[in-house]
């Protein structure tokens, strides 16, 4: 016999692990009581629910699965960045140089004939 209780439906939010950084963005944020979690629109998209202090914002956007992990994420850290006071160092790749291809002298070989 059941309990009477159908199942409920389960939704596939996708998976996504943070980086060190972002979880540490995460953690500080969560302490000092800035919240980002993802509120259903439907079964596939999700909007992004920000508490800062007690003031909610949503996002107008909504995200698709994996993707909301991202943005969630990137909320995050940006709070983070723009609050902790900590400075932060961004990673930058090198722009490629372009090698200019010298132009070595050419030997000039002197034969004498006879």
């Amino acid at each position: 016999m059941g309990s009477g209780f159908k199942k409920k439906e389960t939704v596939d939010m996708g998976n996504y692990a943070p980086n060190d950084r972002e979880q540490a963005a995460k953690d500080w944020c969560i302490k000092n009581k800035i919240f980002v979690s993802p509120t259903a629109k439907n079964a596939s998209e999700w909007y992004l629910t920000i508490i800062n202090n007690s003031k909610v914002t949503q996002s107008p956007l909504t995200y698709k699965k994996v993707e909301i992990w991202k943005e969630l994420f990137k909320f995050y850290t940006y709070y983070y960045d723009k609050y902790s006071g900590v400075e932060v160092i961004k990673k930058v790749k090198p722009k490629k140089v372009i090698k200019e291809e010298i132009e070595k002298p050419k030997q000039i070989i002197n034969y004498e004939l006879f």
